[in-house]
This record gives structure tokens, C-alpha cells and sequence, in this order.
């Protein structure tokens, strides 16, 4: 009779390490589920593909945020964070949009100046190709340490002959310190040129003011200021002196 009983001891202990051995299982388990869910938030905060929540209501971005600062133009940007037009603004973005539009930004480098130069912007690239318009620029801000970009979200407002780009950036200085240089990327689909004879690419900051890229449009293509190209239609050599196209016969 000890020797049943001495059995069914062992196999209660042995259930007992099992039962453990479970339940240590399931909890390194959901301890790697939260591991794993933490590190796909902060790679989608990353490469940009995040929200934002705010009073536990959660917007997709470029969202727009009603309740947010009582009311002002906010939106979620594409780092997750809500961005809102300044008061003292000396433009109004009723009339831009972000359908169809990809915008990312980043830290170029610091830059040994007290105070950045917010006036213009400076095009860096520009391509146009099956609908698909591409810009990219830089332009001056306020950084934070560790070559942190502010954050920004971008818009854009097309016009009869153009388009006029903008992006809504945060300046709180408190953030945000350092003069340096950042970079803008507006990919914009779905922009039809077939039946434009002249088309202009712009920034306006956001006190109002305009920077024109001063790009040629030619053979259904679009060039920066400066470029030369052939001339397919009469055997030429082209320069784009934005917005005219100056060329020579070869």
C-alpha cells in the first residue's frame, strides 16, 4: 500500500513541475509577444509608419486632431506626433491637401548660426515620371540633440500653371535648439501635365513666404534650373533657365 501511495506522490509532483513548467512557458511566451510589440511600435514610429492617440481617440496619419489645443489646425504626423500650425502664422492652409502625397523628413547635418534662416528652401532633386511627381528639398530649422529632426507634416496645393508645397513644422524651443538643416521629400501622385504648357514648383513657408524652384517643363518632362538636355523633336541641345528653355541646334 506505501508503494501506491509513494507512486501517486510522484506523479503529483511530476504533474506539479509540468503545471510550472507551463505556466513559466506561457509567461516568457506573452513576455516575447510584449517584447516583439514594443520593438514593432518603435520600428513603425521609425520609418514613419505610425498614429497618434489623444484623449484615448486614436488618428491615422495626416489625420486631422479637432480637439487638440482647443481647436487650432493639428494634424498626426507621420512620426506619431500631433504638429500644429503656429498662431502668429502668415498663411492659412485651408486650401492644401495630402491626398495622394507621401512626405518624409530628416536631419541633415548642424549648422554654426544662432538663428536659422526660415525664409526659402533650396531644391535638391526633382523627377516626374508616369503621373508620379517627386521633390525633394532642404531648407533651416531648429533641431534637437542627437541629430532629431523636428517634426513635420507635409502639404501641398495645386494650382491652373503649378504647385505649391508646404509642411507645418514643430518650433517649440524648448525641444528643439540647434540651427541645422534638414531635408523634405514630397512624393505627389496622380499630377497630370499632358495639357500644361508652363507648370511652376514652390515652397511657401509658414509665415507666408515663397520660394519658386524655377523648373522648365519640356517634352512632358520636367527639369531643375540649370539642366541640359536633348531636344528629341528638332535634334537640339536645351538649357533650362527656369522657367524659360533656352536651345541651340546641333
Amino acid at each position: 500500500m506505501s508503494g501506491i501511495f509513494s507512486n501517486c506522490g510522484k506523479i503529483y509532483l511530476d504533474m506539479a513541475k509540468i503545471k510550472q513548467r507551463n505556466w513559466l512557458l506561457l509567461i516568457t511566451f506573452v513576455l516575447v509577444l510584449s517584447s516583439l510589440g514594443i520593438l514593432i511600435a518603435m520600428l513603425q514610429r521609425n520609418l514613419g509608419i505610425g498614429y497618434c492617440v489623444y484623449e484615448e481617440v486614436e488618428y491615422s496619419v495626416n489625420d486631422p486632431v479637432p480637439e487638440y489645443k482647443g481647436g487650432e489646425d493639428c494634424i498626426c504626423s507621420n512620426s506619431g506626433d500631433i504638429v500644429c500650425k503656429e498662431d502668429e502664422s502668415g498663411m492659412s492652409y485651408e486650401d492644401f491637401v495630402n491626398d495622394d502625397m507621401a512626405f518624409t523628413y530628416s536631419f541633415r547635418n548642424y549648422l554654426d548660426k544662432d538663428k536659422p534662416d526660415l525664409a526659402g528652401a533650396e531644391l535638391v532633386d526633382i523627377q516626374y515620371k508616369d503621373g508620379l511627381l517627386r521633390v525633394v528639398m532642404e531648407r533651416e530649422s531648429l533641431c534637437g540633440d542627437f541629430n532629431e529632426a523636428p517634426v513635420q507634416a507635409g502639404m501641398y496645393k495645386l494650382e491652373e500653371e503649378g504647385i505649391v508645397l508646404t509642411a507645418i513644422t514643430n518650433r517649440d524651443e524648448s525641444m528643439y535648439s540647434r540651427v541645422c538643416l534638414i531635408g523634405n521629400t514630397f512624393e505627389i501622385q496622380d499630377v497630370s501635365l499632358s495639357d500644361k504648357s508652363r507648370f511652376s514648383v514652390s515652397y511657401q513657408n509658414d509665415q507666408g513666404n515663397m520660394t519658386n524652384f524655377r523648373i522648365c517643363l519640356a517634352n512632358g518632362n520636367i527639369y531643375s534650373n540649370g539642366d541640359v538636355f536633348k531636344n528629341p523633336d528638332n535634334n537640339s541641345i536645351c538649357t533650362c533657365l527656369g522657367p524659360e528653355v533656352e536651345c541651340e541646334e546641333l
